[in-house]
């Protein structure tokens, strides 16, 4: 009986060493993601849509990162779907920087909010075009 004490007690153990070394690799792998220099090949693109990217279906996008083939902006619509669009084309700048902006007030209203600024104001997607 002592002998089967001992080994669960060495299971349980070596069980927690686990646990806590993946824990410490998702966590690099974590930080190595946010400085760019780790990537998924689903995190590139191969191909641009041929369609006009409309930014009203559109909910927010990444940049690719330099160690793909080519540059690219995914971006995530609504429903959660991706589209991979030309950087370079004027309509996908144009939506970047309203989505960017349109984020920005959103971060600045929640902070007003939060620090008791804003109480009976407008909201300021309204002034969004």
């Amino acid at each position: 009986m002592k002998t089967s004490v001992a080994a669960l007690s060495c299971l349980i153990l070596a069980a927690q060493a686990a646990v806590e070394h993946l824990m410490l690799n998702l966590k690099n792998e974590q930080h190595s993601m946010s400085q760019g220099g780790f990537h998924r090949p689903t995190d590139c693109c191969f191909s641009y849509t041929l369609r006009k990217i409309r930014c009203v279906f559109m909910k927010d996008y990444v940049e690719t990162t330099t160690a793909c083939s080519q540059t690219a902006v995914i971006f995530i619509t609504k429903r959660g779907q991706q589209v991979c669009a030309n950087p370079k084309d004027e309509q996908v700048q144009k939506c970047m920087l309203h989505l960017k902006l349109r984020s920005v007030i959103k971060d600045l209203r929640t902070l007003s909010l939060e620090k008791g600024y804003l109480e009976s104001a407008p909201s300021p997607l309204s002034l969004l075009p």
